[in-house]
Parts: C-alpha cells; structure tokens; sequence
C-alpha cells in the first residue's frame, strides 16, 4: 500500500473560535489556508497523480482540505472516519485502512499530534513524533502490504510550500 499522508491546511485559530461561540470540531479552513492548500494540492496531485482513495478526519478543516485535495485528483469522494482524529490511536487507522481502503494509493488527511504519532508508529513501531509535518504538508509512506508497526518506509515528505511550487 501507498499511503500519502496530508495535514489539514490553516484553521481558524482557537481563540478565534472560541470568540464566535465555535467548538474545535466546527473550525474552517482560512481563506489564507484554502488559497494555499489549493496550491499545495495541485503540487502534490503533479507530484504524485495517481491517489484512488481518500479518507478525512470527520473535523471541518481536515474535510475542507480534503475536498480540495480531491478535486486536485479528479474529482475523488472522501469518507471519513474518527480513526484519523487528533487523539487517535495510530493502531485504529492502520486497523481502518486494511479493512476499508481498497484501492491504493490512499490519501489520508489528518491533524498533528497524530499524523506525526502515526508516521513514526508505521516507521520504528513506536508512536513518536520525529517528523514535522506542517498545515499542508504531505508525506508519502510506502507499506508492502497493509500499515503495521514499523512496517512502512518513508518515500518523501514535502512541506506545504515546497508543493505550493511544484
């Protein structure tokens, strides 16, 4: 499996948020974060322009950015699923993913702390956090068969603004 690994572009800040009587979950993508993740998603789509499925976070930022993402390729429906929620455990997407992505390569879009959790669980085993992946940024990890503990390779990460030049 080939599993290209998104954050979420720029969010509209907490306090911002709280300000207007929203709750985390609710919080929009900025116009600055979508002009960028507009951008970014085209790069990435050139970069890497064969995504067959796309899976989101259920929180509105992460399903912003993933119907940016999925019109970059084409046109591709996202589904959604809590296994890709700040708090979750690296173990349910990988669980997530061998029963429900058919078609690879899959493109997951997600929030920090746990992307980063996740690449070093699918990396060394353990859920560590020694990438930075910034708001737009992507990695591509590469799985022989389904995501496990240390099972995946890193293949390349590019920053939101090295895709935002592609």
């Amino acid at each position: 499996m080939q599993l290209i690994v998104v954050r979420h572009g720029i969010a509209l800040e907490h306090d911002k948020a709280a300000e207007r009587n929203m709750i985390d979950r609710d919080r929009p993508l900025t116009a600055k974060g979508r002009s960028r993740m507009k951008r970014a998603a085209r790069g990435l789509a050139k970069r890497f322009p064969r995504a067959l499925t796309l899976v989101t976070s259920p929180l509105r930022r992460a399903i912003e950015t993933a119907e940016i993402l999925g019109k970059a390729y084409g046109g591709i429906e996202h589904t959604e699923t809590p296994a890709l929620l700040p708090d979750a455990d690296p173990a349910e997407l990988a669980a997530f993913l061998a029963e429900s992505a058919s078609e690879s390569p899959v493109a997951v879009v997600g929030h920090e702390p746990h992307l980063g959790r996740f690449i070093g669980w699918s990396l060394i085993g353990e859920p560590h956090t020694f990438v930075d992946l910034r708001k737009g940024a992507a990695c591509l990890l590469h799985f022989e068969d389904a995501p496990g503990p240390g099972k995946g390779k890193l293949v390349w990460l590019a920053q939101s603004a090295l895709l935002r030049r592609l």
